[in-house]
């Protein structure tokens, strides 16, 4: 079974992106297809420092 994620970045959660995603997601319903939204608007999200710690490890541990 497929599984979507969907990602909200838009500042306001219940705004026109998540109605956009919603209505993807009942589609991708209707069509079996399994899926999740999550909301990222408002959190920190830092890239990648290049630590080389997940060549060693397999995930990052760099504290980002």
């Amino acid at each position: 079974m497929s599984r979507i994620l969907l990602i909200n970045g838009s500042p306001n959660e219940h705004g026109c992106t998540y109605t956009a995603l919603s209505e993807i997601a009942d589609t991708l319903s209707k069509n079996g297809v399994e899926s999740e939204m999550l909301y990222l608007g408002k959190k920190p999200i830092a890239g990648c420092i290049a630590c080389g710690k997940c060549f060693q490890t397999g995930r990052c541990e760099c504290g980002i």
